[in-house]
């Protein structure tokens, strides 16, 4: 064969193979979205370097570059026909399904399931890991409230939350356990009660009985803040009843046998909180840092991990910033101003993303070019 046509063939190849390329994506958004309007942030997929819990940190111009970071994330739009069989009771042709893919070095880590409205607002999302299971299932109304969610922890705590709403205030929460049959049997209901200001006072918890609410035991009532007077004058509750502790330092979740102790000062403010497993091993420390009634700085200790937040008021007494440190490195700083929230993630001390919420409610999120 004459060399000088290779080149040539090479050529027509590579342009016959871009034509299927842009053929088939042209098609699968045809198939995608016939039904209506596509909106502009429906693009085809986009790889991205991530981390280990999947932020897109850095687009990537190409899969075989981006698989070769630790953690490399794709982002694509799916068809109806690729769902799996669990979501398809929850999707309707007015959702647009995104995927977000994790890769750790080059493997299949987790890929995260979204539906998407016309609004681009979330009205479901879950997490399948490599094994293909899912761990939970979030679904949204049109407001970005969760209305239902779905725990998998294992065969005997497949759980269900259905949260009702007035006025955008959450009322109830009722929970239910799966059985054996596959049907979800409710176990108890908690209430939610708030005073006039809308600060949440007591918890009451009521327990199903054959389907019932039963009365036959006094319900589990949780009552906060300790001083209502804390609240009417803008002031932090102050007791070791309760503590509220920033997002940051993630669940706090104690077995049946695990024990809590507070330390107090002479005012009753907590300044330590231990938790102790069963055999009195220290599973976490939090260090309360006081100035007057306000938290300044919080801190959470567990194992080799040291969380810390730091906080700063106006001089009405209101929380305009809060800093989120993991082991000394800045991972998250939160601005209000009103009712208006400014988030800015950081990787490796530079602001890499930030998100802008009102009410409770994101409004938009940029990505941030470093320095």
């Amino acid at each position: 064969m004459n060399k000088k046509i290779i080149p040539s063939v090479i050529i027509v190849l590579l342009l016959f193979a871009g034509i299927i390329a842009v053929t088939q994506e042209t098609s699968v958004r045809q198939n995608l979205f016939a039904a209506g309007e596509t909106p502009q942030w429906v693009i085809p997929i986009r790889w991205y370097r991530s981390n280990k819990g999947g932020m897109a940190l850095e687009e990537i111009s190409s899969r075989f570059i981006a698989l070769h970071n630790e953690y490399s994330l794709a982002v694509e739009f799916k068809g109806s026909d690729e769902l799996p069989f669990f979501l398809i009771p929850y999707y309707n042709d007015d959702f647009f399904i995104e995927t977000r893919v994790l890769y750790e070095n080059g493997l299949l880590l987790r890929t995260q399931w979204i539906f998407r409205d016309l609004n681009g607002t979330v009205r479901l999302n879950t997490v399948i890991n490599d094994k293909q299971e899912t761990a939970f299932i979030e679904i949204f109304d049109r407001n970005s409230f969760l209305v239902s969610e779905y725990n998998f922890l294992d065969n005997e705590r497949n759980s269900r939350t259905e949260n009702t709403y007035s006025d955008g205030i959450l009322i109830s929460s009722v929970v239910s356990f799966l059985q054996e049959g596959g049907e979800y049997i409710e176990v108890y209901t908690d209430n939610f009660r708030y005073n006039r200001s809308l600060y949440l006072r007591a918890v009451e918890r009521v327990f199903y009985e054959e389907r019932q609410i039963s009365f036959s035991d006094e319900p589990v009532i949780i009552h906060f803040p300790f001083r209502l007077a804390d609240i009417e004058q803008g002031n932090f509750f102050i007791g070791e009843r309760i503590m509220t502790y920033p997002d940051f330092f993630g669940d706090s979740v104690t077995a049946r046998d695990d024990k809590v102790v507070y330390t107090t000062d002479d005012r009753g403010r907590i300044l330590s909180e231990t938790l102790y497993d069963a055999y009195d091993n220290i599973v976490w420390v939090i260090r309360n840092n006081w100035q007057n009634d306000r938290i300044v700085s919080t801190s959470k200790t567990e194992d080799s991990i040291v969380l810390l937040a730091e906080f700063e008021y106006s001089s009405g007494g209101d929380r305009i910033m809060e800093r989120n440190y993991r082991n000394g490195s800045l991972e998250r700083t939160v601005q209000t101003d009103g009712k208006t929230d400014i988030e800015e993630l950081y990787f490796n001390n530079v602001v890499i993303l930030r998100a802008v919420w009102e009410d409770g409610r994101k409004i938009s999120e940029t990505r941030v070019t470093g320095p």
